[in-house]
C-alpha cells in the first residue's frame, strides 16, 4: 500500500521553501496564487507573455527578464504497516 505526497517547490535567485502536501489540490492552490501574485500590478513583453503559463504541474512567469519557475513532483511512499504478527 502506498500514499501520496505533494512537494511544491519554486526557483527564482534560488531555490525557496517547498510546501509538502498530502492533497494535489492544496498544492496547486498555493503554486497558482504565487503565479498569479507574482504576476500583479507588472507589465511584459510579448516574449515574456509567450514564456509565462500556468499547468497542471508546473509554471512560469517570466518578468523584466529573470524567470521564476514552479513545480509540483507527486511521490509515492510506501504506507507503513503496522500490523503485529502473532506468535
Amino acid at each position: 500500500m502506498y500514499m501520496k505526497i505533494y512537494i511544491l517547490t519554486s526557483y527564482n535567485t534560488g531555490l525557496n521553501d517547498p510546501l509538502v502536501s498530502f492533497s494535489y489540490e492544496d498544492a496547486y492552490h498555493k503554486m497558482e496564487k504565487s503565479f498569479r501574485t507574482a504576476l500583479e500590478g507588472i507589465t511584459q513583453t510579448v516574449d515574456e507573455k509567450e514564456n509565462t503559463s500556468l499547468d497542471t504541474f508546473s509554471a512560469t512567469a517570466v518578468i523584466s527578464g529573470d524567470w521564476i519557475e514552479w513545480a509540483i513532483t507527486e511521490v509515492e511512499l510506501p504506507f507503513p504497516n503496522f500490523e503485529t504478527k502473532k506468535k
